[in-house]
């Protein structure tokens, strides 16, 4: 089930931590390289895991990233705030994993238009799609599905935040909360576009730092503030 794996580290060593990046069902880590330059331009080291979707089930691959997850915390410094920012499936498969996996450096869950209580498109058509992924079916908003029996918390230190997209085809906005969640917004953007929008970018940047997003025009966002002190040198 491998795929390909980018990185980006800061030139400097003194980075503000590392961000994981997971991408979503029939999707690969090439649709989060942008938010992963981002990211990087920001001072974090981002690990932008991919992994094959297609003919495969949420019990194929949880076990490879609580492995994936296991090496990258054994590799890290002491100390080194990790983040995890998911889009989709990728925020089921964190949830998924983080029931078996301890991370002791953990500071921020980020969930980009996550099915936590399951798709109603994935009830329509996952049982006619299990030939080809069974885990569409698996994202189910039926109650006995797998999605629905995850455990509905994260450890406690770790602050979760939901970013919905308001014109989402694959999921109703109620569909992406989680009890645990310590914010939640909702921007204008299809499913798959929030990995790809500036404004979602910085609200992720903003929630890293703050353990919460950004409301109201009063502080220009990060990404800006960057693009002006780079203007200005």
């Amino acid at each position: 089930m491998s795929e390909r794996q980018h990185e980006f580290s800061p030139s400097h060593l003194d980075h503000k931590g590392v961000v994981v990046l997971l991408h979503g069902l029939g999707a690969n880590s090439w649709l989060m390289i942008l938010l992963a330059h981002r990211l990087h331009l920001q001072g974090y080291r981002v690990v932008n895991w991919g992994y094959w979707s297609f003919w495969q089930s949420l019990g194929n691959l949880i076990p490879v990233f609580e492995q994936r997850f296991r090496a990258l915390n054994d590799s890290l410094p002491p100390g080194t705030p990790l983040h995890i920012v998911a889009h989709s499936m990728g925020s089921i498969i964190t949830r998924a994993a983080l029931e078996n996996v301890e991370l002791p450096t953990l500071q921020r869950v980020v969930m980009l238009s996550p099915p936590n209580r399951g798709s109603h498109v994935a009830t329509m058509v996952g049982p006619y799609l299990r030939w080809l992924s069974p885990l569409v079916d698996e994202l189910a908003d039926r109650e006995d599905s797998f999605v629905n029996q995850l455990q509905s918390r994260i450890h406690p230190d770790v602050k979760v935040g939901v970013i919905a997209a308001e014109w989402d085809y694959v999921l109703r906005e109620v569909s992406t909360h989680l009890d645990c969640e310590a914010d939640h917004i909702t921007l204008p953007s299809r499913h798959s576009g929030l990995v790809l929008r500036r404004a979602v970018a910085d609200q992720i940047l903003y929630f890293l730092e703050n353990g919460r997003f950004r409301r109201g025009a009063a502080t220009p966002p990060i990404l800006e503030q960057l693009e002006s002190q780079e203007l200005e040198t």
